[in-house]
């Protein structure tokens, strides 16, 4: 998973080679508050919570491992 905050925060997902795009290449999710996106980060089981919290605070966007459930992962896909 892919963020970074604009004037909003902007996610998308890559496979798991860094290098590809999961599902189409515009496949963004955006949310307008902090907590709209932690909601959505607590769903995508992030590997590493305190990782996600430094690049949120300190950097405002970041790359973290996801543990996506099988239908989540295919829903990502379509």
């Amino acid at each position: 998973m892919n963020f970074q905050l604009y004037d909003h925060w902007v996610v998308h997902f890559i496979e798991v080679d860094c290098k590809s795009t999961i599902g189409r290449r515009t496949r963004f999710f955006e949310f307008a508050t902090e907590e709209e996106f932690r909601t959505f980060v607590s769903r995508c089981n992030i590997v590493n919570m305190e990782d996600f919290e430094i690049s949120m605070w300190n950097w405002a966007r970041g790359s973290n491992y996801c543990n996506l459930t099988d239908q989540q992962y295919a829903r990502l896909k379509t």
